[in-house]
């Protein structure tokens, strides 16, 4: 199942922000903070209860996270609360991080860090190097240096005295370290392993326990894989943990690499997980692998229902990116509003311009990410369609030319083995007729005779007829094939199409030319529907004087002739002019404001 193995992480995805506290209990933690935050009276404390919600939303909503993060700092800016607004900056660097904005997120980490080094506070300093790692991966991915930091971070855990932390830390060096021997990520695992077991630390025993399922996996042993995710999901249904519960049915979609069905069966359960969880950036991740995977069984059903809450999640997620913007707007203003405090009226005038300005160009900045990303999208389904309709083409031609074969070798031996013997039996029959003198016996030879020669004709018809119906199948072949790939690519509905194929012209012609014209068909479609602007379409196939044409004609804008003229073409037409060429073959291109004719001849003497 190619679609698990592509360099994707589809199980671990989560352990940054994964937190001991199980989901229900998390929900429990939160209601609580919200009720109790109108009947807070003291600054502080309502800040810490601020900052606390922050903290509990980093695992279920960044935008939540972002919001409370971005209140919290503005009160504790207001009363010069610092540690209050140091808490309140490490939720608004997880939003960050979450919503793409790295460079942004990795600044802000570094200002905490400093502040958490004066203090002296070893466990802050290494949850901060583990979200500075996180940052670096997903951002500059500078393996050596995210390596480098993780190891530094290894020895300063040699300091704590609590140092339940490390069992996040070593398993982070396995995650974040791809290159690490599986002796060395044993040696690392173990050791999380007891740390997690010291302090019952289920989360993190949960992990590792999917840790040794995926090295398994990845040594092919999947049976003994198979039940410690299961294991692991029931493990993380019963303490409410949804993360680490969309990893366990990651790892078990994986081990299901055979069984498409089931896997997307998992994927489904993930992706209501997700759900739950609020998080539709995963959401829509989970969702690309269930359209693989549903590609994959060719279920119609089941691609458009993916298709269906795909669209539903992409939404979700541009109305939480606008919600987001007016935050960061907010929080703009939070950040500098210190530095306002103490200047003159104009240059107060002017920063707020300034700040209002780049606040739109974060806007414009964000919605252009957030259409690449959906242009990307529909771009690689595109793709999974075209190459699903030449995989079935394929799969029918590789039948087809197995049922061809198959009538040749019956025509050839019926022919060879069959008639040959029966045209002797009647040449023997013809000498005992000349060598007998006895009527009554002629006679019955004779009628004999008459049998044989019946029975050799109809051997040698048939013989023939198979020889016949094989040719006429190939070519019945690949003129569907053609038309199944004008049909998925030109839908009816937009483009008259007229394919006319001369089935005469393609008896004879080998395997790689059928498979060459093809090819250059589905080019020449591409460029007519990305460049042309046509209706109507036409293809035709046809000999004349030993040599094969292909002609294809759209009535779209034509294209240009300073291009033509002086060989810059595009990719599809150069790729075109290439087949064509190591089939000895040439192109001639047509074009005007009235349309563009292709006309490809192919010298059947070559074949």
């Amino acid at each position: 199942m190619p679609y698990l193995l592509r360099k994707r992480c589809l199980i671990l995805i989560l352990l940054v922000y994964v937190g001991v506290n199980s989901t229900h209990g998390q929900i429990r933690q939160i209601e609580q903070e919200l009720q109790g935050l109108s009947s807070i009276k003291d600054s502080i404390a309502l800040i810490n209860s601020l900052n606390k919600l922050g903290t509990l939303y980093r695992t279920r909503n960044a935008d939540s996270c972002f919001y409370y993060g971005v209140k919290a700092k503005d009160m504790a800016a207001n009363i010069h609360y610092q540690k209050g607004q140091t808490e309140a900056d490490h939720s608004i660097a997880f939003a960050f991080y979450k919503r793409g904005l790295y460079a942004e997120s990795l600044e802000l980490l570094g200002k905490i860090l400093s502040q958490y080094q004066q203090l002296n506070d070893t466990e802050k300093i290494i949850t901060i190097y583990l979200d500075m790692t996180a940052v670096m991966n997903k951002g500059i991915s500078d393996r050596a240096k995210i390596i480098s930091l993780l190891q530094k971070t290894i020895q300063m855990g040699k300091k704590l005295e609590k140092d339940s932390i490390m069992s996040k830390v070593y398993a982070h060096y396995c995650l974040r370290n791809p290159d690490l021997p599986q002796d060395s990520i044993q040696y690392y695992l173990d050791k999380s392993k007891e740390i997690a077991n010291r302090y019952k630390d289920e989360t993190m025993l949960i992990y590792n326990r999917l840790w040794q399922g995926r090295l398994l996996s990845s040594k092919g042993r999947l049976r003994e894989a198979l039940p410690l995710a299961k294991q692991a999901l029931l493990d993380t249904k019963r303490i409410g943990n949804t993360d680490m519960l969309i990893n366990a049915l990651f790892l078990l979609t994986e081990l299901n690499e055979n069984n498409p069905k089931k896997a997307l069966e998992y994927l489904y359960q993930a992706y209501e997980a997700a759900q739950k969880n609020g998080d539709s950036s995963l959401e829509i991740y989970i969702l690309h692998n269930a359209l693989e995977v549903a590609e994959q069984l060719g279920d119609k059903d089941e691609i458009i229902k993916v298709y269906f809450e795909l669209d539903k999640s992409i939404t979700a997620e541009w109305e939480k990116s606008k919600k987001f913007i007016n935050d960061y707007v907010a929080y703009n203003a939070v950040r500098d509003q210190n530095k306002l405090l103490n200047e003159k009226n104009a240059q107060r005038t002017l920063w707020l311009i300034i700040i209002s300005f780049s606040s739109a160009m974060i806007v414009l900045a964000i919605y252009l990410i957030m259409l690449r990303r959906d242009r990307k999208a529909k771009a690689q389904i595109e793709a999974l369609n075209d190459m699903a309709n030449m995989q079935i083409m394929s799969m029918e031609e590789a039948k087809h030319q197995a049922v061809r074969e198959e009538q040749r070798r019956l025509g050839q031996e019926l022919h060879d083995g069959l008639s040959s013997s029966i045209a002797a039996i009647k040449y023997q029959l013809e000498i005992l007729m000349m060598d007998t003198s006895d009527i009554d016996l002629k006679k019955k030879l004779d009628m004999l005779q008459k049998e044989v020669e019946n029975a050799y004709g109809a051997a040698r018809n048939k013989s023939h007829k198979w020889f016949r119906a094989a040719n006429e199948q190939q070519e019945l072949s690949f003129e569907k094939q053609i038309k199944l790939l004008a049909d998925s690519s030109l839908p009816d509905s937009r483009y008259n199409k007229t394919i006319q194929i001369d089935s005469d012209a393609l008896i004879g012609v080998d395997m790689d030319i059928r498979i060459a014209l093809l090819r250059i068909i589905q080019e020449a479609i591409i460029n007519i529907i990305k460049h042309a602007k046509a209706k109507d379409v036409g293809i035709l196939i046809y000999e004349e004087e030993d040599t094969l044409l292909l002609t294809i004609n759209d009535d779209g804008i034509g294209l240009d002739e300073k291009k033509l003229r002086n060989g810059n073409q595009t990719i599809g037409l150069q790729s075109i002019r290439r087949r064509v060429q190591s089939l000895n073959g040439e192109t001639k291109i047509h074009s005007d404001v009235k349309g563009t004719e292709l006309i490809v001849s192919i010298p059947l003497i070559f074949s």
